[in-house]
């Protein structure tokens, strides 16, 4: 009996542990997923030396919780080549986190509300011309809270670009231009690839016409370069897509014809894009085959039949 009663208590605590771990971890308040949101996105401005302008940045709450946001000015780098940045403290010549102050620098924001980040850009008097960029990080602050869960911040980062008056040299290359593909066959969308390089010292939105004739010569198309800001000492890759019109097939040139600096000098260069859609051309070749063996077969023998009926041997 003994036995039995202590099996009792195993097979009782066997079902009871995992449900008061389960409570205990369920008693845990879990992370609320805090959503931010920033506007403006991308702030464009143009100073002299020691000049001062100013801002907003309005913050948006979409979270259930109250969020504790701090400010820091950061410098930024580009990352490859299609517009991602990498936030910095690193000073470069184009640094721009000293110059900037934000108020507040702390604040509260309850669920669902905003607030307004006056940012103030103060442009040294010795600042060197040409582009200087940087952000201003929103960033949350966890709560304190015992235990050993792990808090996440989140932070959001709008982009500042700040262009100084002076020696500005605007300028810049094709750097590669072709289609991102070797060949297409029924895509929708053929897509153009535009390397621009920027030459100069000051950020510019580069203005470019992509036209594109077929294999008689006749023009199918004319595209607009999408006009994205290309900083100093990099390269942006733009996108263009191409949307044919109806069946499209053979070996298509494209020329870009790229508008950069104050000077409104111009660059060129140009592409083949091979178009194939193989899923239609394929099998209609093959039934055409067939199509001409069934007939040329079925010629011989009308030919023999009509032999026959004059009297003659079929295939002689």
């Amino acid at each position: 009996m003994k036995r039995i009663s202590q099996l009792r208590w195993v097979v009782l605590l066997s079902i009871l542990l995992p449900l008061v771990c389960f409570g205990l971890t369920q008693a845990v308040p879990a992370d609320g997923t805090v959503t931010l949101g920033i506007s403006p996105q991308i702030l464009e401005l143009s100073a002299n030396p020691g000049e001062s302008q100013t801002s907003t940045f309005r913050l948006t709450n979409a979270s259930k919780e109250a969020v504790v946001i701090k400010t820091t000015a950061k410098n930024f780098t580009p990352r490859g080549e299609e517009g991602a940045i990498d936030l910095t403290e690193i000073k470069t010549t184009y640094s721009l986190s000293d110059w900037l102050t934000t108020t507040p620098s702390s604040v509260t924001i309850a669920p669902s509300a905003t607030e307004d980040f006056v940012v103030t850009v103060n442009v040294p008097k010795d600042a060197e011309p040409g582009s200087h960029f940087g952000s201003v990080v929103f960033q949350t602050v966890p709560p304190e809270q015992k235990g050993t869960a792990a808090l996440v911040s989140q932070e959001i980062a709008p982009v500042i670009l700040v262009k100084v008056a002076g020696d500005i040299h605007e300028s810049g290359q094709i750097a590669s231009f072709k289609p991102a593909q070797h060949f297409y066959s029924l895509e929708k969308n053929i897509e153009i690839k535009s390397r621009i390089k920027n030459t100069g010292n000051v950020h510019f939105k580069p203005s470019g016409t992509i036209v594109i004739k077929n294999m008689f010569g006749h023009e199918v198309a004319t595209l607009q370069l999408d006009k994205k800001n290309v900083l100093p000492d990099s390269i942006r890759d733009i996108t263009t897509a191409w949307q044919p019109s109806g069946f499209t097939v053979g070996r298509y040139h494209a020329t870009l014809t790229l508008v950069t600096g104050s000077d409104n000098s111009i660059s060129t260069a140009e592409t083949n894009i091979i178009v194939f859609p193989y899923q239609i051309i394929v099998p209609a070749i093959v039934i055409l085959v067939l199509l001409t063996y069934t007939l040329y077969r079925g010629r011989e023998r009308l030919s023999d039949a009509a032999k026959a009926l004059r009297g003659k041997q079929p295939g002689k």
